[in-house]
């Protein structure tokens, strides 16, 4: 397998793609943080420390917040309800009952992609 190491403060120590993870034997959990996988000497953990999360979420939110400030935007006057800022979409035909919701406040063209994106890759979602 190969690794490309990149300097940059994120919530992961590692990403894998779907084949990585099968090549492993992993099992991944988002919720806790951490990677099961077997090894010649029994079963690996790596665990991610809440504490680097929390930080990489700050300092994600800061450069984002940086990001905003650089760019003129026009007062809003409208208000959004908050029942409109969401809208389910069928990612999968043979599921039409399951939906998916995502949010409103892309533009036609990201919306697009994220459906086109969600669609092709809805062998991910349980």
């Amino acid at each position: 397998m190969k690794f490309a190491v990149v300097r940059s403060p994120s919530p992961y120590n590692i990403i894998l793609g779907r084949s990585g993870i099968k090549e492993l034997r992993a099992i991944p959990s988002t919720i806790h943080a951490m990677m099961k996988f077997p090894t010649p000497r029994g079963v690996a953990t790596l665990v991610t420390r809440s504490v680097i999360i929390s930080e990489c979420r700050r300092l994600e939110e800061k450069f984002l917040l940086d990001k905003e400030a650089e760019i003129e935007t026009p007062p809003v006057t409208a208000v959004i309800n908050e029942n409109e800022k969401t809208e389910e979409i069928m990612v999968h035909p043979a599921y039409p009952d399951q939906l998916v919701t995502i949010g409103k406040n892309f533009s036609p063209e990201g919306q697009k992609r994220l459906i086109d994106l969600l669609k092709s890759n809805k062998d991910v979602f349980a």
